[in-house]
């Protein structure tokens, strides 16, 4: 399941305003996402998430199996108070834009380079030895780019612990980092619809 709060700017009463969304979205196992849930809470606090995740079980929402976040406090107390035991995963896309934040312009091109190379790693152990590189290396160069990645702990690399599809090569598949970035730009669709919808 994937979660996310986004802020879509919006018409009403003929002024423009911005609204934060709160979105869920759930992925079948054949693929196929599903657009489970866009509401307005006014906030992405821990009860407005609740909100929104009680409601979906009141509908027949099952315990998820893995859990994408954008790593909002509000969020992550909601997911701990609900399925403490349910493996989450740090949206990657978010951290991408959280490491070239805390990284002057001028090395945003390095920093995207060795946060790509790391991430779309071949095998769990090759990942976990660029993390370790990207580590030692931007704590040197920009130590808030290294903290920023810290921060994100081993939830930004849940999707190691994900099963492998064993291919002709026996290689891990490559599949999970991309699935675990595209939920920001669904939720960002979906709420930009939603605006429109509204205004």
């Amino acid at each position: 399941m994937i979660l996310d709060g986004t802020v879509v700017r919006v018409r009403l009463d003929r002024k423009a305003t911005n609204i934060s969304l709160l979105v869920v979205s759930g992925v079948r196992r054949d693929g196929h996402k599903v657009l489970l849930a866009v509401k307005n809470m006014g906030g992405e606090s821990e009860a407005a998430w609740r909100g929104v995740l009680d409601g979906l079980i009141a509908h027949g929402l099952r315990t998820p199996e893995f859990l994408i976040t954008d790593g909002g406090a509000g969020l992550e107390r909601a997911l701990a108070a609900l399925w403490p035991d349910v493996p989450a995963q740090r949206c990657t896309v978010h951290k991408h834009r959280n490491l070239l934040a805390h990284a002057p312009d001028t090395l945003n091109e390095e920093v995207s380079a060795d946060y790509t190379d790391m991430i779309y790693a071949e095998t769990a152990k090759e990942v976990q030895t660029r993390r370790k590189a990207f580590l030692r290396k931007w704590r040197l160069r920009c130590p808030a780019v290294a903290a920023s990645l810290e921060e994100a702990g081993d939830r930004l690399f849940a999707f190691l612990r994900l099963p492998v599809e064993v291919g002709a090569d026996h290689e891990r598949d490559r599949a999970a980092p991309r699935g675990v970035q595209a939920p920001h730009q669904d939720a960002n669709r979906a709420a930009v619809g939603v605006g429109r919808a509204i205004s």
